[in-house]
């Protein structure tokens, strides 16, 4: 497998984490294969959902706890290489290599999340950049690896295909506003969603009177469960949705440094808040009558997508410079 820089956890307690997927591994797997996005990737390329998650889900899921525990090196998993060469024969492509792996990832999260590890930042952290390098290494892989079996695609063409430059118009090219595939927002999501967002700006209401990181903490959850909602959606809202799952970990991760931006310039970013949930509020309005399968979606959500972004910019603002979209 591609060498991956291995991460040496600070934290003694990364046992903690390793406990907790162990106790939630049948959760996890169930999560997993049930993702709308999964499921539509091993339908496409007619692979047994119940098969991938019996023989490769469950080993790699298992050589991560492995890691954890400090058992097993970070960056050689024979499991992945099996998986990955499965893949190629397939005919997988590599976004669909992508929508595989972020799906464990995001199932992971949100795991950790329900189960309040994100209270220890150093510890999430220190998790999430585990599965980051590990699955970035799985991509380098499966380029090298279609590129020794395959003669279909060159080395740049497979370059050209990595998520970051993923074009979503090519998702919507497929999908006309004639009605063929109408969706909208189901009643119990558009519900549940207009709660969500009337909670985060009480949250942040509350955060900037008591300057309380748990109020924070709650903002950053409640994102969480907005975009998992979104995701039922894909591929249609998913830029939305990640870029609202980026802002939920990127919260979780630097809570102090999002306290002082509070602190400082708390009205400044309300008014991003206010902006992305006025936005939100309408989209839910609009889309739980009108079809959300349209060629220029990804259009109509692009400034709620920038404000959340730009929120980002506030606290955190490296990681929006570094450009590079994570791998899960």
């Amino acid at each position: 497998m591609s060498e991956i820089k291995c991460i040496e956890f600070e934290s003694v307690q990364s046992d903690v984490i390793a406990d907790l997927l162990t106790i939630k591994h049948n959760e996890i797997l169930s999560k997993w294969k049930e993702q709308k996005r999964v499921q539509e990737v091993l339908n496409h390329n007619n692979v047994n959902t119940d098969f991938f998650i019996k023989h490769f889900g469950s080993r790699v899921l298992d050589y991560f706890i492995g890691v954890l525990r400090k058992e097993q090196e970070a960056g050689h998993c024979p499991v992945i290489i099996v998986m990955l060469k499965f893949f190629s024969k397939h005919g997988f492509m590599l976004d669909e290599i992508y929508r595989i792996c972020s799906g464990m990832r995001n199932t992971v999260v949100d795991v950790l999340i329900e189960n309040d590890i994100h209270h220890s930042e150093t510890l999430f952290k220190e998790t999430i950049d585990l599965f980051d390098m590990n699955f970035s290494g799985v991509i380098k892989e499966y380029i090298e690896i279609s590129n020794n079996i395959s003669e279909k695609c060159s080395s740049k063409e497979l370059l050209k295909s990595t998520i970051s430059e993923v074009n979503l118009e090519e998702y919507f090219a497929l999908e006309n506003d004639d009605g063929k595939d109408s969706i909208t927002f189901r009643t119990d999501d558009a519900d549940d969603m207009i709660e969500y967002l009337n909670e985060i700006l009480e949250y942040m209401s509350l955060a900037m009177i008591n300057s309380n990181q748990n109020d924070i903490n709650s903002v950053a959850k409640i994102l969480h469960k907005t975009s998992n909602v979104l995701l039922h959606y894909s591929p249609y809202l998913d830029e939305l949705a990640f870029s609202m799952k980026e802002l939920s970990e990127s919260m979780i991760v630097n809570t102090k440094l999002f306290m002082e931006v509070l602190t400082h310039s708390g009205d400044d970013m309300l008014k991003l808040f206010d902006a992305v949930v006025r936005d939100m509020d309408s989209y839910i309005q609009r889309f739980s009558v009108e079809n959300i399968a349209m060629n220029n979606v990804h259009q109509i959500h692009a400034p709620t997508t920038l404000s959340i972004k730009q929120i980002i910019t506030m606290f955190a603002p490296h990681e929006v410079q570094e450009g590079e979209m994570e791998f899960f």
